[in-house]
Order: C-alpha cells, then sequence, then structure tokens
C-alpha cells in the first residue's frame, strides 16, 4: 500500500488465537499488522514472543482519561479503552491511515457483487483498505466506520 497504513487488532486474553492475523495474511494483506494489547493483560510476554515486533501496548488507566467511559462498573472490561487508545499509538508509530478490527475475524468477504447479486467472494484485503484510504482521502471525513 502507497500510504503509512496499518491494520490494528485489539485483543485481551487470546495470545494463542488471534485468528484475524492469519487470516488477514490468508487474504493477501501484506502491510503491517499491529496487535494493541493492553497493560493488565497476564498474556504481554506471550504476545510478545509470537508476534515480534508487532505488539503495542497501551494503560487502561491512561486511555481512560480521555473520555467518558459511561460505565458504572470499575472493571474496566471493555473495547472502549483500546479503540480510543489506538489514535495516539497510530500517532505514536507515524500511521496515517489504520483499520480497527477484533481478534477473531474468520473471514474477510464481499457479501455484494457488481451486480447486484448476493453471495461471498473473498475479499483481496490489500485492494480493500486501499480502496478504503482513497475514499477517506477524497471525503471531507476524518473518520469512517
Amino acid at each position: 500500500m502507497q500510504r503509512n497504513f496499518a491494520a490494528f487488532i485489539l485483543t485481551h486474553g487470546r495470545a494463542n488465537n488471534v485468528k484475524t492475523y492469519g487470516n488477514l495474511r490468508k487474504h493477501g494483506y501484506t502491510g503491517k499488522i499491529y496487535l494493541v494489547v493492553d497493560d493488565e493483560d497476564g498474556q504481554q510476554e506471550q504476545y510478545e514472543a509470537m508476534y515480534p515486533g508487532e505488539v503495542v501496548l497501551f494503560s487502561k488507566a491512561e486511555a481512560a482519561n480521555g473520555f467518558d467511559e459511561g460505565d458504572n462498573f470499575s472493571d474496566m472490561r471493555a473495547v472502549v479503552y483500546a479503540r480510543n487508545a489506538i489514535w495516539g499509538l497510530a500517532s505514536s508509530l507515524g500511521v496515517t491511515h489504520f483499520v480497527e478490527l477484533d481478534d477473531d475475524y474468520s473471514n474477510f468477504y464481499y457479501r455484494i457483487d457488481e451486480d447486484g447479486f448476493y453471495g461471498n467472494w473473498w475479499a483481496r484485503c490489500d485492494w480493500l483498505f486501499s480502496a478504503m484510504c482513497d475514499y477517506l482521502d477524497e471525503t471531507p471525513f476524518a473518520t469512517i466506520a
């Protein structure tokens, strides 16, 4: 990909079962991948051993200071901390364009083809992410979900 793009995979407690990583590669993604792991995950060392140079750590407590959690509980058991921390992580890594993915994606498919037919067609992730970045760059939007 031409841009400084990365795929961020948000994960917690699944060092041995990050399905999304392998499936990105299976679907032709050749770019950078970072696993986003919080400081409360007891498997940090396992992630780092399995994905050397591709693990980025963040503090849940620091991330919580940047937004209203909207949470009445105190266990911080939500992905919102990682989702919000990625902006700072991307900036510190020099990443200008990124996609946030959960750790359990089994495949990447198109559901409708160019003729409007429904089905399952394998997505080529390099092309897909590049097209998404083109769209983002050509619109006034800062984020597309």
